[in-house]
Parts: C-alpha cells; structure tokens; sequence
C-alpha cells in the first residue's frame, strides 16, 4: 500500500511538472466520438457497498452513523436543551459529519451551524438530506408511547436473530479473536446469534477500520455489507460489545424520551460542538419495550462523557430517596441485566433455551406442575411451551447429542409435540430428528458441523370428564451433549480452530483432523492467528502438520510460538492434521483456513484477457504495462490518463460505462496550439457524492498556460449526478484529474473535447473595445453606451435605453469602465420572472458628489416606471447598499450633465424568490424559480410567497398550473407547503411533492402562504402557479382545495393556459 501510494504521488508529481517531450507516448484521444456519446443514454449504476463507510453517513450522534431517513426524522424532531443561566432555548443541533476530534468537530459544527442558520430555522445540512423544519416542535401533540432505547423500526431487525459478519482480512489474529469474543458475549445470553457469511446472505456486517473511529449503524440497513468500525483505540473488548449493540438495534441508554426523569444533563459542562450528542430521540426511533431505564447499560454513556474537563460531569444520574448513593453508569466490561432483558424482548426470544458454549452440557425441557392446568368444561389445558437450545463449539469440532430421558406426548408424525434437532444454526438448517413418545434414543447425533440447534414444542390437550384432580403431563425430555474434536474433512473449503477459540485452549486435549479433498486437488493452509505455548522442540503444546492422509505421512512441519506460520500447500489431495495440549499453560490457540487448491490458470475459462496469475485457493487477473484491469477483475483497457494533443476527442472513467474501480487517480492532459482555447463537454456523469463538498470521488479541471505549478487555474470541481455545463478554459492546457475512494462506485463519466482558435488575443481581433471569441470565430461587442458601427470592429455613440428580463446580469454606465460621457441620459427597465424579486448589487461607484446628487446621480424605482415608489438616489463614491425590489419590476435613470465626468459604476442584478404578491380580480402568476421552463429548480431553494387579497372581504384563490417536484413519501426533500395566512403559525392546508397536479386553494381570510423548499439533490420542473381574488365563499372555507365552479373559474379557464414565464425580447439601445 505505502508503495503504491509512493508511485501514485510520484505519477502526480511528474504530470504536474513536465511537458510531453518528443518521446512521450500521446494518449489515445479517446475510443468514443462525441457523436456517439451524445446520441446514447447509459445507465446509472451504483455499487452495493453503500454502508461500507460508516464515516460517509448522513449525520452521526456520537459513534452512531444515521441514514438520510433517521437524519430527517431526527432533525425534524430533535428536542430542545436548555442553556443553563438565564439564555433562552435553542435547538441542538445534529452535526452531518463524522466523527473526528472534539476541536475538528466543534469548529465544522460552527461553520456547518452557520451555513444552516443563514436559512430559516430548521433548514437541512448540505449531506442532501433536508427535513421541512424542526422548529415549533409541540411534545404534547406527539402521541404518547413506552419509554424507548431500541429500534422501533421492524426492518432494522435482523432476521431470526442471525447477523451474518465478516472481517476484513487486515486485522491481526489478535483483533479477530477478541471480535469473536465480543459476538460470543451477545450469544452467550441472548438468542442473537452470528455466523460467518455465506454467499446466501444479501445482508451482512464486516467488521473493518474507518478513519471515523468506532462507529456503527443502527440495526439491519437491509442493503448488502453494511461496515462496524473499529478503529485505533476501539479495541477493548466492551468497546467491541458496545458498538455491537448498535448494530443488534440499539440507541444510546439516555436517548430515550424518559431520560430527563433519570439523569440530569448538565449543558455547561459539555465540550463545545458536542452538545448535540445529548439528544433525546423519538418514538419514531427507539422503543425499550416497556422496560425500566438501564444505568447499567453498556450503552449509556459515562458522567463525563464529552466533559470540558475530567472530573466534570456531563451525565449525572438523578438521585431517589431510595438510593444510598447514584447509580454508576457507562461501564464498558459485559452486557447489563437489562440490555439482556431488551435484546431478549426485541427479538422474541423464546422463554425457555439459552445458548450453550461449553464443551460439555446437560438441559431438559421445562418442569411441568399442576398449577399449569385450569379445567374448562371438563378439558384440561396445558400451558403451550416453545423452548429453543442452541450448542455451538468451534470450527473442527462437532457435537454429539445424547437423549437421556424422554417422554413426549406422540401424535401422528410427531405434529403436535416434538423435539426438532437440526444440523446447524437456525430453523432451515438440515433436520437430523424429530421425536416424540416415550422412547430414548438408542443412537447418538451427531453433527456434521460445529452447531446444532434443537426446539421443543409442547401443546398437548387432556381431556378427562372424571379427572377431580390434575394430573401429571409427560415428562418432556433429559439430554446431554460433547463437543469432539477432530474428524475427517471432506467439504472444499472450510476453517479449523483450536478447541474454545478464541478464548485458551484447554489442557490435555488432543484432536486428528484428516482433510480428503478430490483427486487431483491439492490442500492449501491459511493462518490467521497464532498463539501456542513455545518451546525450542515444540515438545508440549503443538500443531503438527503432515503431507497426506495418515499419521506416518511425510512430515510438513510441528508448529509452535507466537509467530503466524507462512501458508503451506499439500502435494497431494489429503492432509493430516494434529493440536496436542499439555496439563499446564493455555494460550489463546490457533485459527486457519483451508481451501481446494488448484491451478485455475491451466484452464480455459479463468476469463482473464491478458494474464492469469495462480493464487492460493484461486487467482487473479492482470494487464500488460499500457493497460489496466477493468472494473470486473477480467478484462483489460487501455490505462486512463495521459498526454493528448489531439484537437478534438473523448476521455471516459476507468471501466466505463460500467462501475470505476475504487482508489483509482486518472489524470489527463490536453494542450492544444498557443492561442487556442480547450472546451470540456460531459454527456454522462454519475460520481459519488453531491456536488457540494465532492470529498469522495470527483472531477478536477484545471487550466494553464506554460504549464508551471503557479500557473495553474482550477476551473471547477465536480461530483454528484448533474451534469456540469460545458467548460472552456481560457489558455491552451487543460489537465482533467479523476479520483475514486475505497467504496461506493457509480457509473462514471464520459466527456468530449474540442479545441478552437482565439482570435481575440492578437490585437484585440482588429475590435475598437471588446472582442469575444466564439466556437470558430468571434464577435466584437460595445460598451453600455456604445453601438457597434456597420463595419463590425468599431463602435459609436449610441441610445441608452435598455430593456432586461434576464434572471441575472451586470448593468454599468455608459462607457464603463471608462468615464461616462456628459449629458448621458439612460434608462434601465429590468423585469423578473413573475413571482420574483430583482436584487441590484453596485460592484464599483464613482459618480460626481453632491449633498442632494443634483448634478450627476442614479435613481432606482420599485417598479416599472419612474412613478414606481423609490429605492434611493446615490452620487459619490460610496457604494450604495443592495436594493431588493417587492415584485419583479425594477426601473433605473442614470443621469450626467455638462460637466465633472467621473468613473461611474458597474451594478450585477439578480432575482430572489418570494415575496409580498397583491392578488386582483386579473390573474396574477408566480412561478418556482427565474428559469422556469428552460431549467430544473436549483439546490437548496428556500421561498415564501404571500399573497394578499388586501381586503377583508376577498379571499384569495390559488391554482397549480403546473407542477413536478422531487416525490418522497412524506414530502421531506423538496416541496411546497400552503398555509391559510400570512405565516406558518397559520392553518396549514397541504404539504405537496411529486407530479400529481395539486388541487385549488382558498384562503379563509384575506391572505396565503406559499413556501417552496428544495435539498441538495435531484431537481425537477418546478411549478406555476395562478391566483386571483375571489368573494369569500363558506363552502370553500369548508371544503378548501375543492376545485369550485364559480365565474372566477371561467377567468382561469381562459387566461391561465400557460407554463413558461412570460419573455420579453430586449431591444437594443437607439
């Protein structure tokens, strides 16, 4: 890894540092056209390892990685700490970033707070992920349930109990022995149950190690590997326990809603940035199934937990007068009574059975007594029993079951009362015996694996008209149980541990394992961990390993110490196998794998397309220098990146259209002709991420003239699935850098390039004042002011009265930026999209002073003509403040006299949604954003429109024209919400998403509030939206929404057949 990453920076270092010599090989420009490309629709694709990196959640409270669902329901309804001494309440926020350092987080929680609060309250984090509001949250409208701290969601609920888990390969033998141990805690007194992952099971941990430290999701994600992170630090084994727990289901002990009845948060005391951690979660989210608040927990947190200092409280227990003294909380050593009794609850664990982990064992089914009769119309009931054993021993052991006693009531194929044995960990596995009667078993069970699972079922009905008094059922059954190790092996691939892995091995043991593959087939040995009493000879505590079936086979080797043996192949299709122990000194043992090993490579149907390398128990593929693996470990393609000096071609993400590898850096080069510009067009993108902060994966383009380290300029950085506009970088060297991280691959992109002349660098382009290169030639323009003369280079004096109905733009004065003429006389009628507001933000300002502006000045109107209400009259030179219009219309007068020219001023306008709309008898219309109709809404949208009829008796009439938002089930991401007033303390009427076309509305009084707001992602059409007023009207107060069929309805039928914001052409100056 450190060597390749050397070379990777190497590769960087070069490309940012070098021009192509003559020698250098020139990238293929490309095996797409950009006709090709443009014509075709690829697919979206994205890996399936999307919890693979807990560090990549949503948001996180503390070491529990939240969702984009959990992290809207949590802000939505997130409750509210006090700050102490006298401040007033504020809401905690939840910190959309993983977990990092207490100093990290807490300046990222201040900007990230910052960015939130620059919105309304309740506005979403930038993850993409936004809720509609978490303000005005009224907990006595919140229906009341049980006290919660596990999951109350079904579907984060492992199946059955079973958590199927891997471990990356990584770890030491060390860190996956105490992981085994941590599971086999949850085992030991619980029904949950895990198992090592077979190719059957779609959903699964794996246990691995994230920048983020330990953290974990909460319950079942249901989509593939979902990733536990142990990082630095993490590995204590009640740590492990812990952040097992999240992944069984449960929250944090004082999220729950009924924490504040027993401990205190103290707020002053908590490190700042991390107050957040101290929430309490919903009902919605946690359910502790009625059971009492744990302090024993392992996992509350402990009193000082994200403390200022050490011996400050966070957390403290509230004290009762029964107590002596408080309770302690946050141990980290075993799993509470109570987590015990939740777990239990939380997966239906059957009342009777246990989990039996040691080597020997005896169980019987329940006492039955007299009190579990009650007599009903002469029948006796029996209290039904379901009571499920599980044994499990370690890989190379199997279990041999003895049935001592038994007397089961017997029904035809034993339906009603039984005894199940199956051979393995759950229900479906293989059944051995299904009994019943009073017979004992003459023969003894064996398992062909290292698990059995056993259920007893007892239903019986006794129906006796003479019975007076009870009597007694049958016995039920007596069993006994011995884990034996050793045996012969013949499945193709498998593991074997020493007895009681991974804790000590036991004394005086020893166990002959014989591995009988196939002919032709040869036995391959992996270790993993290593751990046997030393001795120079190996003479006590041993693993000896021989090439064949029998134990006077050739000698492989005798194995002892702390030191992982390398791995080890048999000539033949059989190897023998030994582990002696001692009466004295147990170590933790060994743990290896075994596999069928063979060479794939001498086949024909490995796939590889170029090299085919032998591997221990497989192989892989590999490429010839110039090429590279394609992402489906098979076939080869040409390496990405390079130099290209072609005028004109394509470049495409490694694989595509298929998924890019991960950890992959790509780096292309274009240079084209001095005095030639380079343009970028995608036609696909589908990278990791949203477009936002691009820290996953991204496209990097970057510019430069001589290609020297300070010469370069970074024209944009992209992720996410909009694709960017076309990109043309102003010199004549564009480097474009792809980078993917170690999860969640999409489909990647494809772009073409093509360069072009720039004719304006040489002496302007023969243009008397600005000159505009376009794709093959260019354009000579004019200054505010200024026409262009017949011969299309010079310019003239001109008119200076402009119309503009442009979303955005710069106006300035005439001539700017040079120095406006005398006895200027101009005029600027700027119209927005209807429903939006104009924004004039002055740049530069230099006009000739005056006390009252007299002489030279610019005056702004709020609305289309200068006896429109004024925004100001400005002279001088300090720049004026920015003016908002109340509706879409803005008109501005520049005026100079005879005299004292000075600079002048250069103004951008812009448009801002929302607003106060006045409703009449004519339709008015609003629309969702400036570009309606020729663009998708933008991110982050955040709009109040209120519509006012301005009299008592009108009522204000609003009807969807059109309407296409991103659809959620409970419109959480972008959506419209109406209210039946002037703000959101009003009677709320609708929240809408989706493209269903909304039904009419009616306020009740004289006004509506119209609020659009939109996440980070996904960004559709938008909406129109008409409105009028209307005589208020009962049936519509009583039934608002309802389409009516009143005469206003014709004047909508009539005049409101439009879509698109009315455009209107701008004239040049006269």
């Amino acid at each position: 890894m450190q060597g390749s990453l050397s070379f990777l920076l190497s590769w960087v270092v070069f490309l940012w540092s070098t021009q192509p010599s003559a020698g250098t090989r020139i990238h293929n420009a490309g095996k797409y056209s950009e006709d090709w490309l443009v014509s075709q629709t690829f697919p979206y694709k994205t890996s399936n390892d999307l919890f693979m990196d807990p560090c990549k959640a949503d948001g996180f409270l503390s070491d529990m990685a939240l969702t984009k669902d959990e992290l809207v329901r949590y802000t939505r309804s997130a409750p509210i700490l006090a700050v102490p001494s006298g401040n007033s309440t504020f809401l905690q926020d939840l910190l959309p970033m993983k977990p990092q350092s207490a100093s990290e987080k807490g300046t990222k929680l201040k900007a990230w707070l910052e960015t939130r609060n620059r919105t309304r309250s309740g506005r979403p984090s930038r993850t993409g992920n936004r809720p509609s509001s978490v303000k005005n949250v009224d907990r006595s409208k919140v229906k009341s349930r049980s006290p919660r701290a596990a999951t109350a969601r079904t579907e984060r609920i492992w199946e059955d109990g079973i958590i199927p888990y891997e471990i990356d390969r990584n770890f030491s033998g060390e860190h996956k022995a105490l992981f085994r141990q941590a599971m086999r805690h949850w085992e030991n007194y619980t029904c949950v149950h895990f198992i090592e992952r077979k190719p059957e099971h779609e959903n699964y941990i794996v246990f691995t190690e994230r920048p983020c430290g330990c953290c974990s999701f909460v319950g079942k994600r249901g989509s593939g590997a979902q990733a536990i992170s142990i990082g630095k630090n993490c590995d204590k084994f009640g740590i492990v326990v812990h952040e097992l727990g999240h992944v069984v289901g449960f929250w944090h002990e004082h999220t729950r809603p009924d924490r504040d009845s027993n401990v205190e948060i103290i707020t002053s005391h908590i490190m700042p940035g991390q107050e957040y951690n101290f929430n309490k979660l919903t009902s919605e989210e946690v359910n502790s199934l009625g059971q009492p608040y744990d302090f024993a927990s392992i996992m509350h947190y402990a009193r000082n937990t994200f403390a200022r200092g050490t011996y400050l409280d966070t957390i403290l227990p509230r004290k009762t007068p029964e107590m002596l003294e408080r309770p302690e909380i946050g141990q980290r050593i075993r799993l509470s009574e109570g987590d015990i009794a939740q777990t239990n609850l939380l997966y239906k664990c059957p009342t009777c059975g246990r989990t039996f982990l040691t080597p020997i064992g005896s169980f019987h089914s329940p006492e039955y007594d007299e009190e579990k009769y009650t007599a009903v119309n002469n029948e006796l009931k029996v209290t039904p029993y379901r009571c499920v054993w599980r044994i499990e021993a370690t890989h190379g052991e199997f279990i041999a079951l003895n049935i001592t006693q038994m007397d089961i009531g017997h029904t035809k194929d034993c339906f009603n009362d039984y005894l199940e044995i199956r051979d393995g960990h759950w229900h479906k596995s293989p059944l051995l015996a299904r009994l019943c009667g009073a017979n004992r078993m003459a023969t003894t069970i064996l398992s062909t694996g290292s698990r059995l699972w056993l259920e007893y079922k007892a239903n019986k009905r006794i129906t006796n008209s003479f019975l007076q008094y009870p009597t007694k059922a049958e016995a039920g059954f007596r069993a006994r149980y011995d884990v034996i190790c050793g045996g012969n092996i013949t499945a193709p691939k498998g593991q074997l541990q020493s007895p009681n892995y991974p804790e000590d091995y036991r004394p005086d043991k020893e166990c002959v394992w014989v591995i009988r593959l196939e002919a032709n087939y040869q036995v391959a040995i992996q270790f993993h961990s290593f751990e046997i009493e030393n001795h120079d000879e190996c003479l006590y505590d041993y693993l000896e390993l021989r090439d064949g079936a029998e134990a006077a086979s050739p000698l492989i080797g005798r194995y002892c110490g702390y030191h992982i043996p390398t791995s080890i192949k048999s000539t033949g299709s059989s190897m023998w196998l030994k582990f002696v122990s001692d009466a004295s000194v147990q170590k933790a043992g060994f743990s290896l794998e075994y596999v069928t090993e063979y060479d794939e490579c001498a086949l024909t149907d490995h796939g590889c397309q170029q090299t085919c390398i032998n591997t221990l128990g497989g192989y892989r593929c590999e490429c010839r220098i110039g090429f590279e693996l394609h992402s489906d470990g098979k076939h080869c393609e040409k390496a990405c990146g390079g130099f290209i000096e072609a005028l004109n071609g394509s470049i495409t993400s490694p694989s595509f259209p298929e998924l890019y590898p991960p950890n992959k850096m790509c780096i292309w080069q274009i240079s084209s002709p001095p005095q030639y510009q380079i343009t970028i067009n995608f036609t696909h993108f589908d990278l990791e991420g949203n477009n936002q902060d691009c820290e996953y994966d991204s496209i990097t383009v970057s510019s430069s003239s001589d290609n020297t380290s300070s010469d370069w300029r970074r024209l944009g950085v992209f992720c996410g699935q909009s694709i960017p506009t076309p990109i043309t970088a102003d010199n004549n060297i564009v480097r474009v850098v792809f980078q993917s991280d170690n999860s969640v691959q999409k489909s990647g992109f494809a772009a073409s390039f093509f360069t072009d002349k720039d004719e304006c660098v040489v002496n302007n382009g023969g243009c008397q004042q600005i000159c505009r290169n376009t794709m093959g030639g260019y354009e000579c323009l004019c200054n505010n002011g200024f026409v262009l003369h017949e011969n299309k280079h010079d310019c003239k004096e001109g008119g200076c009265k402009f119309l503009i109905n442009e979303a955005m733009g710069i106006v300035s004065s005439p001539n700017w930026p040079e120095t406006y003429p005398p006895r200027k006389d101009c005029i600027w009628h700027l119209t927005a999209t209807p429903g939006h507001r104009i924004k004039l933000i002055f740049q530069e300002f230099e006009i000739e002073p005056h006390q009252e502006c007299t002489y030279d000045h610019i005056e702004v109107y709020d609305g289309q003509s200068s006896a429109s209400p004024v925004l100001g009259r400005f002279c001088g030179s300090k720049i004026p403040h920015p003016l908002l219009s109340s509706a879409n219309q803005m008109f501005i007068i520049f005026q100079s006299d005879a005299s004292v020219n000075r600079k002048g001023f250069t103004a951008e306008h812009t448009t801002e949604c929302g607003g106060q709309l006045m409703a009449t008898g004519v339709v008015g219309h609003l629309y969702s954003h400036a570009k309606y109709g020729d663009h998708n809404y933008g991110n982050r949208e955040d709009c109040d429109w209120i519509i006012d009829s301005n009299s008592d008796a009108m009522a204000v009439h609003l009807r969807f024209l059109t309407f296409e938002l991103e659809d959620s089930q409970d419109c959480s991401y972008d959506y419209v919400e109406i209210y039946d007033g002037y703000d959101d303390a009003a009677n709320k009427l609708g929240t809408l998403c989706g493209n269903k076309m909304p039904k009419d509305y009616t306020s009740t009084g004289r006004a509506l509030l119209l609020r659009f707001r939109s996440d980070d992602n996904i960004n559709s059409k938008g909406f129109s939206v008409a409105y009028n007023t209307r005589p208020y009207d009962t049936e519509d107060a009583e039934g608002n929404a309802e389409n009516s069929n009143s005469a206003t309805d014709t004047v909508f039928d009539e005049d409101l057949a439009i879509g698109s914001p009315e455009r209107l052409n701008p004239y040049e100056p006269t």
